[in-house]
Parts: C-alpha cells; structure tokens; sequence
C-alpha cells in the first residue's frame, strides 16, 4: 500500500513502510493536496525504531512531520521528543484506536501509514466549527467543511471543588455554543490561568494549559497543549461555532 500527503510519501508492504526525504517544517501546516507519488522500496520492520519521549533523532522528525501533515500539532518538527510531541502522539493513537502512550511502536507506525480519518459529530455543523469529544477527550477543528486540525484534551474531571465560598462540579457543559470572547495571552480567573482562551459559555472556555493529563482535569474548560493553543487561537474567530459533545 502507498500513502501520499503533503510532503511525504509512504509505501507499506505487511506493517513496514519507509517514507521519501522530507522537507522543511512549519510550526502547523493544515493537509494539503496529495504530492505525485515517487517511488520506494519497502524496508523490513526491523528498520523501523520504536520511539520514546526523550528521543531525539531523524526518525523522531519523521514522525513529527507525517503527524503535521495529518492535521496533528507535535510542536516543531526538530527531531526530539518532548512533551508536545506525546500530545500530538495521544491524539492520534486515539482517533486511531491505540492505547495512547508516549512511544511510537509497530501499532503506531503501521497507523500513520494508513490513518483514519474521524467521523464529525455534528455533520450538519457550521462549515467551520469546533467540535469538543468529551468521550475520547479530543478537539476537532474544521475550516470550510475541511478537517485542519486534532488535538489532545483534558475537560472537566467531574469532581466537587470549593472556590468563592461555594462548592460547585467541575463539569464540561455540553451542547451548541459560540465563541464569544477571545484573549490575547494570560489571563487570571478565580479558579486559575488561561493561555489564549477562547470562551465559549459563561466562563468556559477552549484555552492552552501546561498540564494536559491522559484524563479529565480541568475545572470544566477544555485543556489544549501549549503550542496547540497558538493554532487553535488563529483558527476560532469570534463567532466561530463550537459542539461539544459526549
């Protein structure tokens, strides 16, 4: 099987796949029209290294930069292996059915070799929407009725927590909304900080956060990775619609 996006291009035989040189990285690029297909030779799986967070080296860029062109934010396609890069990891072992976890193994390869692509939730949505997977802790943003981007989450941990003298759920509301007010940078709120927040009900807001664990978190807002708060900013004008959902 041969795969072809952006600027890579993948040929599969059994699990195994090996991908042409790649060119320069972008912070985030959304997927672009597939590149005309070159030819390659499949390589035994052995030569494809299982990866961990801490890595550094080409095949750590490799796999940043297939991330990219698949509509992930991994941070910078530089070859090491930090934090943001587990977030764009996570997000796609989810979509694709994969025990999220900050390695790339066989599962994983074979994965980005055949991706799939994740069913809206709201088909019927706005052409540019949000939409919030409460259930699989994932944000999907589309453009034009085109899926640009999907990122790791951590919404509302559903637990009591006492602030201003009352004791309140930090739930994640579900249902139809808008993006009402956007910030800049930090802002500071009762129950903490937010990074380039763009609100969206009440005080709720879809904002970048250091801490975006492997489960519901927040007070109720929905947790982006640093980096990916800086796309998603661009990407959610005021008015924009945002479905959340699960």
């Amino acid at each position: 099987m041969r795969v072809s996006l952006g600027t890579i291009v993948l040929t599969a035989t059994g699990s195994a796949f090996i991908a042409v040189p790649l060119l320069s990285a972008q912070a985030y690029a959304a997927p672009v029209p597939a590149a005309p297909v070159v030819a390659s030779t499949p390589v035994p799986q052995a030569a494809l290294p299982t990866l961990h967070y801490g890595d550094h080296n080409a095949a750590v860029r490799q796999l940043q930069q297939r991330l990219t062109d698949l509509g992930y934010d991994p941070g910078p396609v530089d070859g090491q292996w930090g934090t943001a890069t587990s977030f764009g990891v996570w997000a796609f072992q989810k979509v694709n059915h994969i025990n999220p976890s900050s390695n790339c193994g066989p599962k994983t390869w074979a994965a980005l070799a055949s991706p799939r692509t994740p069913a809206a939730l709201v088909p019927k949505g706005a052409t540019s929407r949000a939409e919030v997977d409460v259930k699989h802790q994932l944000l999907f943003v589309y453009k034009s009725g085109r899926l640009v981007l999907t990122s790791h989450i951590s919404s509302g941990s559903e637990k009591r927590y006492y602030s201003s003298g009352h004791w309140s759920v930090a739930h994640t509301p579900r249902g139809n909304y808008s993006v009402y007010r956007k910030a800049a940078g930090w802002e500071t709120s009762p129950l903490g900080r937010l990074y380039k927040a763009s609100y969206f009900h009440g005080g709720y807001a879809i904002h970048g956060e250091p801490s975006v664990p492997l489960h519901p978190a927040s007070h109720g807002c929905v947790r982006i990775p640093m980096t990916t708060s800086n796309i998603v900013a661009k990407l959610l004008p005021i008015g924009t619609r945002v479905y959340v959902r699960g």
